[in-house]
């Protein structure tokens, strides 16, 4: 009968809120619904970290009796500044599975992590929500206990096995109790279980706002009190005093909540679906008094099922029934008021109460940043706050709205309690001994007195933590990131009021010691900063300073390289570098290209273009040493990539190309100020090691000296939109510790003088008609490309000389401004322009941009695949003269429609261009593409009937064709008819990945053929997530097209698109793609960056077309400009065998088939091309290409080599049948790197084989049809085999990738077991072979001459060698030989040469036998005897 019922409110439950199914097919975590073990939520909590490491972070609050790890995460959106989060973002946790056999909440939490993660970048809500609050999510208090649970059990298991943990001990009944004394509190803690006292040190730790308690069992949300003083079991009402709040929270969670809603379910009824605790049943120890009644945090526990543990197949219909509730609740965190309490130095006061009257009986503590949240009703308050050692606030009226669920902003500041006590002796009043300009001139500027010494990485630390410390109120420490050797990378902000950007104040950073031993930058600014922080309040001039801008310094860029560095390096390089040994000041990404030094980005580049791009900065200069100048950008030419000697310093700077910006004037100003207050700087006079490098006033175009690729000054200008000088500080880089006073002398003023400048230009703020700031409106002036932008609150900078200037304002959907503004020529040298924008009329825009086709930028939808069809279908009936449609006229059409386009269809192409524009090689992405296509393809035609100058000539030299793929948009439309705020839909198998993958696909297949047989010269096709262009990287030419590409009129703000895991998928096989494109079919691919959803709701197409329109533009402009010519021999024969190189590029281009025609599309500059064809002599054609015309070089015409002839024969074909085929393709690694070398064969024909190119690639002529089997080998790969049927002879089956894998073994071992065993076989081979040697060189010695072994023994016993007396000694003693020694033997002193000869001849005979020794007759007077070792032979007594 229960299951019945239980059945009977599903259903209804289902048939009531069916529109909620929309979830279970937009969540992709719904999809094989189960319940998470408790390792699988650590290992989901892990990947969600990695995969949005912006937003997630997991952490452990401590482990269950059985040891397991109680897993956390928490969610909030980056703030930019503080790691820590904002201040004043209340915290939310959302806490399950306390009683482990209840788990429907467990997997809710789970549920929702996933789905706010993983929505953040699409959904508004969801993002509202994160950038406001900040949620910790904890699944289970209680692994132990689930573990021991089982699936499919609605009530608890006998003994309640499940539901306590490993102890049985219920945890929501462990908790201190607000009832119980606090003697009671200390007992209990002694036997406390682990997993309450972890709960308690985590509640306690953070200032939690609210927080939810799921259980299961019933269907309600209970609030508190759990129980009452008179503990009866149930029926009465325990209320908190914040029982308003608690019941609208409860309202908030029930009647978002289908079932709960009812209040009747499980057989219990609950008016509204809430319930106070204890009028339910009584229950003490609870989680849920705990929080209020110990800490800041409202807690409800809400059950969520009437089963505790119910199969896992009905958590997707718990999660539709529990998602809009949950989401209510957690805004519920920002109803009331919130502030922050600080003292009268701007200090935060911790522990500081506040209090609402009638509301006193619970009072909301501060947290350790002095911040506050109290949660509250509308109505009328009084609050005030007190705190211990201050006096209390004054009361403040609030009124409390609720409006947007935003708490009102309500601060206190409380002064000291101030303790009088009679007598004067206890009152010191402190005074300075001297005035301050006396002691200004005692101690050279500086208060107190100052060290002019180096500071290594830990002096200097300690240096600005002590003097932050001494200056809390003035400035914030702070580190922007780590070097390699984990060194922090310190930034001491010096403003009024520090901390966060305050609108109107412009933001300044000094950044120094970028290389490592170029030290005077760091050393100064560390003077530079106790200089301002002891003369503010005192120096009228810093005083201005500090109040009116935010000044950031970076001390040590390479600390690192400091640390290696040497005292008195003059020039040298130890400790340029970091510790990787790469040049940082190279390292950044290059408007005109990437090379090996910034390729891999480091740690310390990293951390600074995070931090710079984080804050709105104005100006910048980089501290440098080993020159005197001041050096503004650009740095480098557009060409010196591929010239390396551009980039060599020497001493002369003559006949160096300067590079100026649009800035030109501006820059030169700004260094100038700094070279003229500078005593010697701005004489320009040369360093002693580069005595013809001079500076014409102290200043210099980077270019012009030396060329920096890669360089941080260029970088800031383009990427930051920040005007960034480099100083050089002197000619030695390390000067020793005694010069630095004479430096300081010399650089304070300058230093002081440049950020002064950041003041100077037009600022002000960009509001709408009705006030509302508008952030990222580019701000531009002049007409110059270069623009900045406004911020968050609408304020902006732009740094400008004196004078008038047109200042252009644009921000998104409002109408373009341009004002004309004068800047003073005197002091301030700024002026205020506030602008306010018009909403943009839609219309307006089409008449001024697009041909007025209202049909582009309003009512703008997604169209079916039908209705795209129809429209190209109708566009080429009502212009078949300029347009062609092709759906289902062929094989290719039947997969792609595409829509054709040139002037004069039918005619010749052989002399235009090729363009293909495809919608997007990602499904997902390929509706919003498809728009793009459709309204650009309508822009051609409009501007074609108009006779539009720029769209007729692009139809006369260009063939245009438009792919707006169909294959799989009925799957990605679906899933955004459920959910139109869905971003990033998610399609597993996308064209992309297809193309990249070797497995065949016959629309892959159908793409690629395409490919081939049009020879496409470019390619355009459209990406979501980013802004960016990606194109081929290391191409000089086409890097040229890119920045071409990206130059507008109005330069949109760069997307800030939220990283996510498949964004950064679709980058990497975007790279990826488009050097395959690139290599194998020689077409570049253009892929632009249009949106970061990859479908927005359709409202916002419009949008994205306006804001790209000029992009779009600008590539189908690229045939406007270029080369063009015929190739023939002397006889005016074209060579239709011919090619065209050009010089230092690696791209040939092959001519017509038809006429030798060849065009290349050239950005404008100076080329060199090679003109080639088989047989005949090559020439080198110079070409000045200029912008906007086709270079025509005629008739190219080239002299043939004199040939040797012969005859040839054709050799007869031995394939079976007669009839073959060819196969190609590439042979690739698994990073898709090409594999040199590699052997391509046919197994069983010995003949067909091949080795692969430098590029992979590899072609195998006249296979036989049928069954052939293809075995690449190549050196350390694995080999691979494919099995293929050619069927079609003579048709060549191209495009046969292979990947293999990286070989590991050596003759069949591992490679390091390999390198072991080989170690140790040598080893013992050397000490063999050493021991062979020895024994070798013993041998030979001891065959040549006999071995005499001379000892003296003494020996006191003649018995022992039967001596008779005379022959002892008179002591007793006699001197032997070691051995062998026998009596009989003759001692004699020496031998003659006929005895040694004799010696040696016995010597020989050794090995032949015993022999006699012949006797020896040399008499010797010493009576002595002559003992010969190697023959213990007769003895003669002389």
């Amino acid at each position: 009968m229960w299951g019945i019922c239980l059945v009977l409110i599903l259903a209804c439950a289902t048939g009531e809120y069916s529109e909620v199914q929309v979830v279970q097919e937009m969540d992709n975590f719904l999809e094989n619904p189960h319940y998470l073990k408790n390792h699988e939520i650590g290992e989901l909590f892990t990947q969600l970290a990695k995969d949005y490491p912006d937003l997630a972070q997991t952490y452990t609050i401590g482990k269950s009796l059985e040891d397991r790890p109680i897993y956390a995460l928490a969610l909030s959106a980056p703030t930019g500044e503080s790691k820590n989060g904002d201040l004043l973002r209340p915290m939310v946790k959302l806490v399950a599975n306390i009683r482990g056999d209840e788990t429907v909440g467990r997997q809710m939490v789970l549920y929702m992590a996933e789905y706010l993660a993983t929505h953040y970048d699409g959904d508004t809500e969801v993002q509202d929500l994160l950038n406001r609050t900040e949620i910790h999510f904890l699944p289970t208090c209680n692994p132990d206990g689930f573990a021991k649970a089982q699936e499919g059990n609605c009530e608890s298991l006998p003994n309640y096995v499940g539901r306590g943990n490993a102890a049985n001990i219920d945890l929501n009944r462990d908790f201190p109790d607000r009832l119980e004394q606090s003697h009671v509190h200390q007992l209990r803690a002694q036997s406390r279980q682990p997993e309450t006292a972890a709960l308690v040190n985590w509640i306690i730790s953070k200032p939690f706002v609210l927080s939810a308690n799921f259980h299961g069992g019933a269907v309600v949300t209970s609030y508190p009190y759990d129980n009452s003083l008179a503990h009866n079991e149930c029926c009465e009402e325990s209320l908190t005093p914040d029982d308003r709040v608690f019941k609208q929270l409860a309202h908030t969670y029930s009647d978002n909540h289908p079932i709960m809603s009812r209040g009747n379910n499980c057989n219990d009824s609950f008016a509204g679906g809430i319930t106070n605790g204890a009028n339910w049943y009584e229950l003490s120890g609870g989680m849920q008094d705990f929080n209020y009644a110990f800490s800041n945090c409202f807690e409800l526990t809400i059950e969520l099922s009437c089963c505790k543990y119910p199969v896992a197949s009905t958590l997707p219909q718990e999660w539709q029934r529990n998602k809009r509730s949950l989401l209510q609740l957690l805004r519920q965190a920002h109803i009331g008021i919130k502030g922050l309490v600080k003292d009268a130095s701007d200090f935060p006061i911790a522990d500081a109460n506040i209090y609402v009257t009638g509301l006193e009986e619970k009072p909301v503590r501060t947290s350790k940043r002095g911040e506050y949240w109290r949660l509250l009703t509308p109505g009328i308050y009084s609050v005030h706050a007190a705190a211990f050692g201050y006096q209390a606030s004054a009361p403040q009226k609030v009124e409390v709205t609720n409006d947007n669920q935003e708490a009102v902003r309500l601060d206190f500041k409380l002064t000291p309690v101030e303790t009088n006590f009679d007598g004067n002796f206890r009152k010191v009043k402190v005074e300075r001994s001297e005035p301050p300009e006396k002691r200004k001139e005692q101690f050279d500027g500086f208060l107190t007195p100052t060290k002019f010494e180096h500071h290594n990485f830990t002096a200097m630390e300690s240096y600005l933590r002590e003097i932050s410390a001494s200056y809390p109120s003035l400035t914030r420490l702070y580190s922007i990131g780590k070097s390699v050797q984990g060194r922090d990378l310190w930034v001491l902000e010096i403003f009024a009021t520090p901390g966060t950007h305050v609108p109107g104040v412009p933001e300044f950073k000094y950044v120094a010691n970028m290389h490592g031993n170029e030290v005077v930058g760091k050393e100064l600014l560390l003077l530079l900063t106790k200089y301002m922080l002891e003369r503010y309040g005192n120096d009228d001039r810093i005083t201005k300073l500090i109040n009116g801008t935010r000044m950031h310094f970076l001390y040590s860029m390479n600390p690192d390289g400091y640390e290696i560095s040497v005292e008195g390096d003059r020039t040298g390089g130890v400790g340029r570098a970091n510790a990787h040994g790469i040049d940082l000041n190279r390292n950044f990404p290059d408007q005109y290209g990437t090379d090996r030094y910034n390729k891999v980005t480091e740690p310390e580049v990293a951390a600074l273009m995070n931090w710079t791009l984080s804050l709105p900065f104005v100006l910048s200069a980089n501290l440098h040493g080993g020159s005197l100048v001041a050096n503004y950008p650009y740095d480098d030419n557009e060409n010196d990539f591929n010239e390396p000697h551009m980039r060599q310093r020497n001493s002369s700077i003559n006949g160096r190309k300067a590079n100026p910006t649009e800035d030109n004037a501006l820059f030169r100003h700004l260094a100038g100020i700094y070279a003229r207050a500078h005593p010697t700087m701005h004489l320009g006079q040369p360093c002693e090691l580069f005595r013809n490098e001079f500076f014409a006033d102290g200043i210099t175009n980077g270019a012009q000296w030396y060329s920096v690729t890669g360089g941080m000054q260029d970088w800031n200008y383009v990427r930051a939109r920040c005007l960034e000088l480099t100083i050089e500080m002197g000619c030695d880089k390390y000067p020793m510790a005694a010069e630095l006073p004479r430096y300081w002398q010399d650089h304070r003023e300058a230093l002081l003088q440049f950020i002064e400048q950041v003041h100077h230009g037009i600022h002000g703020f960009v509001h709408s008609t009705i006030g509302t700031p508008i952030a990222g409106a580019v701000v531009r002036l002049d007409g110059a490309n270069h623009s900045s932008y406004s911020q968050t609150f609408g304020d902006y900078w732009k740094l400008a000389l004196p004078g008038r200037h047109n200042l252009t304002v644009l921000g998104d959907n409002y109408a373009p401004l341009r004002v004309e503004v004068e800047v003073p020529d005197s002091e301030p040298f700024a002026m205020r322009m506030d602008v306010t924008l018009m909403p943009d009329d839609p219309q307006h825009w089409a008449s001024a941009n697009d041909f007025r086709i209202i049909e582009n930028v309003v009512n703008t939808r997604y169209h079916t695949n039908p209705e795209i069809r129809a429209r190209l279908a109708e566009l080429e009936n009502q212009n078949g003269q300029i347009a062609s449609f092709g759906y289902a006229d062929n094989e290719f059409s039947t997969y792609f429609n595409y829509l054709k386009m040139t002037s004069d269809i039918g005619e010749p192409e052989e002399h235009k261009y090729k363009l293909l524009v495809v919608s997007s090689l990602y499904d997902t992405a390929a509706p919003l593409g498809r728009e793009i296509v459709l309204n650009l393809v309508r822009h051609l035609v409009e501007g074609f009937k108009l006779q539009d100058a720029s769209v007729v000539d692009l139809l006369k030299h260009s063939v245009i064709y438009f792919l707006p793929q169909t294959n799989k948009f009925p799957d990605v439309f679906a899933m955004y008819n459920v959910n139109s705020s869905i971003c990033d839909p998610v399609l597993g198998d996308e064209l992309a990945e297809r193309i990249l993958n070797p497995e065949t696909d016959l629309a892959k297949d159908m793409f690629l053929q395409f490919l081939r047989s049009e020879h496409f010269d470019l390619m355009l096709t459209f990406g979501a997530g980013s802004s960016e262009l990606s194109y081929p990287r290391g191409d000089s030419v086409l890097e040229k097209f890119a920045h071409g590409m990206q130059r507008t009129e109005f330069n949109y703000s760069p997307l800030q698109c939220p990283a996510s895991a498949t964004r950064q998928a679709h980058r990497e096989t975007t790279e990826r793609l488009t050097n395959l494109m690139y290599r194998m079919y020689d077409l570049p691919v253009f892929t632009l960056g249009i949106s970061c959803c990859r479908m927005p709701h359709h409202k916002q197409i419009a949008s994205v077309w306006r804001k790209n329109i000029d992009k779009i533009k600008n590539f189908l402009a690229l045939v406007r400009t270029g080369v063009s010519g015929l190739v023939q021999n002397d006889k005016g024969q074209p060579l239709r065998e011919s090619f065209v190189r050009l010089l230092e590029h690696q791209r040939i281009i092959n001519v017509t088939k038809n006429a030798a025609r060849f065009q290349l599309m050239l950005p404008h500059g100076l080329y060199g091309l090679e003109v080639t064809a088989p047989n005949y002599e090559s020439q080198v054609i110079r070409a000045n290409i200029e912008e906007g015309k086709i270079t025509d070089l005629g008739t190219i015409r080239l002299h043939p080599f004199t040939l040797i002839r012969g005859e040839v024969v054709e050799l007869a074909s031995k394939a079976n049948g007669g009839s073959t085929t060819s196969i190609a393709g590439m042979v690739l690694d698994e990073s898709n790197h090409p594999v040199r070398n590699a052997k391509v064969s046919v197994v069983g024909q010995t003949q067909l084989r091949n080795f692969t190119n430098s590029l992979g690639q590899y072609h195998i002529s006249a296979v036989p049809l049928g069954t052939v089997v293809l075995k690449v080998e190549a050196p350390r790969h694995v080999e691979a085999t494919r099995q293929m049927h050619l069927i079609q002879g003579g048709l060549a089956t191209e495009n046969v990738v292979f990947h293999l894998k990286i070989n590991e073994h050596v003759f069949g071992l591992p490679r390091l077991l390999f390198i072991l065993f080989a170690s140790i076989l040598i080893i013992v081979g050397v000490v063999v072979c050493v021991l062979c040697a020895q024994f070798w060189f013993y041998r030979r010695h001891r065959g040549n001459k006999p071995y005499y072994n001379f000892s003296l023994l003494t020996q006191k016993g003649k018995e022992q060698f039967d001596l008779e007396d005379d022959e002892a000694g008179d002591d007793g003693e006699t001197e032997l030989f070691r051995s062998p020694i026998k009596r009989g033997m003759t001692i004699q002193p020496y031998f003659d040469e006929e005895q040694l000869e004799r010696i040696l001849h016995t010597d020989d005979e050794d090995d032949d036998g015993p022999h006699m020794e012949p006797e020896l007759d040399v008499a010797d007077d010493s009576g002595d005897e002559i003992v010969m070792l190697h023959n213990p032979g007769n003895k003669r007594r002389h």
